[in-house]
């Protein structure tokens, strides 16, 4: 092996590059100098957790700016040469983490787990320092997790973007340490760059990773509008390749409830339509529901027409879209009603019967369960 040491070692955070004949690279990150664990992060940064939205023939662009890290700045810039572009990518890499086992097992169940029991017990005791090994996290974030679970929150960044908050998200979930990192939750999200998707754009694959970041911090608030905007204005789980971010479990819940409430919609519609089959009128005018019958199977045809087929599983059309268009659906006119008698010369003063009054219960309790969502219902038993 030839060591290419350097001459600023002295420093505990500077890299330690170890190039072998394999051309492997070893970048040390040192969280407690004094440790007993050497955490192995193997191929890092090979995660994939930016969604893809397989109705644009799985395009995604996981180099918008919400969706990479970062700078890596302060002692984290010994991680600058993992990001896309340098000449490491050409080489194995694997970068080594100094940090201490009484830490990690009280910040995590995960790590206690690991780290108790046979482990410790198969371990030498004349090893002073123990190796575990993980693979394909994101190092920076990996690192600031364990900065948390350290208490070194002291140069811990406070502006981050929506994509690097996701691959902490992902570490936290994993090793179940949530309560660590959390005093930086808020911080992050508040900055304006770290912000929900605005409610004007539909950007699906942000939706999916703020929905799952939501859900590992317990964010009650932003997990509820992301689910509601999901339901709203997502064409469904089909056509989203959400890759490696643990997000299935809480879209298909979602899709079900997605789904029921596509149904309900269009229940309500047919419903309408044969109790107007059967009416004779409304309390005030006896061809109100003639008027509101034809109106209803027109805009019907024409809601098909503009939105497409609207059939189960509903992965061509946005109930959101089904909505908004039931809500401008026309109102009777009085030249509605003249056209129902047309010899007779006198004015027929409106009712106020409209497909939005008749169907006005149904809608509202529709946009309530939409509004509604729960997040401890999506949480583990």
């Amino acid at each position: 092996m030839n060591l290419r040491s350097s001459s600023s070692s002295f420093h505990q955070h500077q890299k330690s590059r170890k190039q072998t004949l394999y051309s492997m690279e070893s970048i040390s990150y040192d969280v407690d100098p004094g440790g007993d664990i050497e955490l192995i992060l193997r191929k890092p940064n090979k995660q994939k957790i930016v969604p893809a939205d397989q109705g644009y023939n799985g395009w995604e662009n996981p180099g918008k700016p919400e969706f990479t890290n970062p700078p890596c700045l302060g002692r984290y810039k010994v991680f600058s040469e993992l990001s896309p572009g340098d000449e490491c990518k050409t080489l194995e890499v694997e970068v080594r983490m100094r940090v201490f086992s009484r830490h990690l097992t009280l910040a995590s169940r995960v790590f206690r787990a690991m780290l108790q029991g046979s482990w410790i017990e198969a371990a030498p005791s004349s090893q002073p320092i123990r190796p575990i090994s993980t693979e394909d996290w994101d190092a920076f974030a990996l690192a600031i997790v364990l900065d948390c679970i350290h208490g070194r929150h002291f140069e811990i960044p406070t502006k981050i973007s929506p994509g690097l908050l996701t691959r902490i998200s992902t570490i936290v979930d994993y090793y179940q340490c949530r309560e660590a990192v959390q005093v930086h939750y808020r911080t992050w999200t508040d900055d304006s760059f770290c912000r929900l998707p605005s409610d004007t754009i539909d950007d699906g694959e942000l939706n999916i990773m703020w929905l799952f970041v939501s859900w590992v911090f317990h964010d009650e608030n932003r997990f509820r509008k992301m689910a509601d905007k999901f339901l709203r204005r997502s064409p469904g789980i089909s056509n989203y390749e959400t890759h490696e971010l643990p997000v299935s479990a809480i879209l298909r819940k979602l899709e079900d409830k997605r789904q029921t409430l596509f149904e309900e919609t269009l229940e309500a519609l047919d419903n309408l339509e044969m109790d107007l089959m059967d009416e004779d009128g409304c309390g005030e005018k006896e061809d109100c529901s003639a008027v509101l019958l034809d109106i209803l199977t027109q805009e019907k045809d024409y809601m098909t027409d503009e939105l497409g087929t609207i059939d189960p599983p509903f992965d061509t059309c946005l109930l959101g879209s089904v909505l908004e268009y039931i809500n401008d659906m026309d109102t009777p006119t009085v030249e509605d009603f003249q056209r129902q008698h047309p010899k007779k010369k006198v004015k027929f003063p409106l009712c106020r019967c409209t497909i939005q009054w008749r169907l006005g219960p149904t809608l509202d309790e529709i946009d309530r369960a939409m509004r509604s969502i729960c997040l401890a219902d999506f949480q583990p038993r």
